[in-house]
């Protein structure tokens, strides 16, 4: 599979489920301002991804990862209930301050709550791009200052980020056509070809697998 392309594609899909919409939103509630603002911030998240994969950066990319899963976790959750209560926590406009005030729940249980019924997405995922992103000492590259091959370690490569993507571009669209039921569908088209289940850490062992096997 061309992960790549069914990345591009998604994004691609994203941006004309808006234009199916007239391109605009007739009186917008602050639910959708929050969904647009939100929808452009992963699809630059994304592109940005993209981009670093397509430098030979996966590794850094993963800090943006990061970044792109809490914030598509976010989206599922506000949109999953309570809703209009949530965007006001997350949101906070009467300060004037926006995301200054938050909610107390923690990633993990969020990620419980919008469908995640195991850690073991959590436990290996998560907690990988969290390395990276505050660049915790696992996440170094000791084999280039140690003169020791055990601590030489193979680089990330691309596809194994740009599933992980591909999975949380369908909850966007899944937190999209929560709003907008008529639109925004192909999330059930994308966990097809990539499901979100607890094999997530074979899948990238397998996929790194096979970038040494071309190396």
């Amino acid at each position: 599979m061309d992960y790549k392309q069914l990345l591009q594609s998604s994004v691609q899909d994203i941006y004309l489920e808006f234009e199916k919409m007239g391109g605009q939103i007739q009186n917008p509630t602050l639910v959708d301002r929050y969904l647009c603002a939100a929808t452009y911030k992963a699809t630059r998240l994304t592109n940005a991804i993209l981009l670093l994969c397509e430098n030979q950066k996966a590794e850094d990319a993963l800090i943006i990862l990061r970044s792109l899963v809490e914030h598509t976790i976010n989206m599922r959750w506000i949109m999953t209930s309570n809703t209009k209560e949530r965007i006001k926590d997350y949101v906070n406009a009467e300060t004037k301050s926006f995301g200054a005030k938050w909610t107390k729940a923690s990633l993990s249980d969020r990620m419980t709550k919008v469908g995640f019924e195991d850690r073991d997405y959590f436990d290996f995922c998560v907690k990988l791009t969290y390395s990276y992103a505050h660049v915790n000492s696992s996440s170094l590259r000791w084999g280039e200052v140690y003169d020791d091959p055990r601590l030489n370690k193979d680089g990330w490569p691309p596809d194994a980020l740009y599933q992980v993507v591909i999975q949380m571009l369908g909850h966007i669209m899944l937190a999209l056509n929560t709003q907008y039921p008529n639109y925004f569908k192909n999330y059930e088209e994308l966990w097809r070809k990539i499901p979100v289940d607890r094999d997530i850490r074979k899948k990238f062992e397998e996929i790194k697998e096979k970038f040494a096997k071309s190396e």
